[in-house]
C-alpha cells in the first residue's frame, strides 16, 4: 500500500477513535467552593457520633461565610448537644420519637441546647446530618424561623440535600440570609423570663418534626 494511503488510513482511524472517546467520556460534576473544609467529614476516621464536631464545623463555617465573621464559640459559651433514645420495645410497639431534632434555647444568646433523635440520625447520610445540625443551629444561634422553600435548610419538614453540592448551595443561602420567607423567631417574651418575671419558660423547645428524612 502506498505511503500516502497509509497516512490517510491512520488519520481516519485517529479521528474515529477520538470521536468515540468524546462520545463516552463522562464530564465530572463541578465541585462547589466552600471557605470551610468539609473533606474531613468524608474521611473514614471522622466520628459522626461526635455531635460536638458538627458544632465546630458550623462555627468555622459561620466565621468565614457570614458578614462580620461572628465567633459563635465565644458568644455561645454553654453548648449541650445530645442524643435522645427510644427503646427497641417502644420502637416495636410503634411508640417512636416523632421528631428529628429540636432546639431548646433559641432566645438565649449564651447557650446552645440541641437534642437529636438517635434512630433518625443513624438513618441519614453525612450531608443530611450537616443539614439537620445547621437547621437546629439556625434556630438556636441565629434565631431563624422556618423557610417556605423545601430546598432550604430552614424548611420545617423537607428532605435535606443528600449531596455535597446540594448542601453547599443550601447552606450558602442560609448564611447569606437569602432563603425564601426569611423571618426571625419572636423572642420578646425572653426579656421578662430572663429578668425573673416569669417562673417558667414559655418556649422551652423549638421542635422540628420527623419530616426531616
Amino acid at each position: 500500500m502506498p505511503y500516502r494511503h497509509l497516512v490517510v488510513l491512520f488519520y481516519i482511524l485517529l479521528v474515529s477513535c477520538s470521536k468515540n472517546s468524546l462520545t463516552y467520556e463522562e464530564i465530572p460534576e463541578e465541585i462547589f467552593y466552600s471557605c470551610a473544609d468539609f473533606s474531613k467529614v468524608t474521611n473514614s476516621n471522622f466520628d459522626t457520633d461526635d455531635l460536638y464536631a458538627f458544632w465546630d464545623i458550623f462555627v468555622e463555617d459561620a466565621k468565614c461565610s457570614m458578614l462580620g465573621s461572628p465567633n459563635y464559640d465565644k458568644l455561645n459559651t454553654d453548648v449541650d448537644i445530645y442524643y435522645e433514645f427510644e427503646s427497641d420495645a417502644l420502637f416495636i410497639s410503634g411508640q417512636v420519637l416523632d421528631y428529628g431534632a429540636y432546639a431548646a434555647t433559641s432566645c438565649d444568646d449564651s447557650r446552645v441546647r440541641v437534642g437529636i433523635a438517635f434512630r433518625y440520625w443513624s438513618e441519614i447520610n453525612i450531608w443530611e446530618k450537616l443539614g439537620l445540625m445547621y437547621h437546629e443551629f439556625g434556630h438556636d444561634v441565629l434565631r431563624f424561623g422556618h423557610s417556605s422553600n423545601p430546598e432550604d435548610i430552614m424548611h420545617p419538614s423537607s428532605p435535606f440535600p443528600n449531596t455535597y453540592n446540594g448542601f453547599i448551595e443550601s447552606k450558602n443561602r442560609f448564611f447569606e440570609k437569602k432563603f425564601d420567607g426569611l423571618r426571625y423567631l419572636d423572642c420578646s417574651w425572653y426579656e421578662g423570663y430572663d429578668q425573673g418575671l416569669f417562673t417558667s419558660n414559655p418556649m422551652d423547645y423549638h421542635i422540628c418534626n420527623i419530616g426531616h428524612n
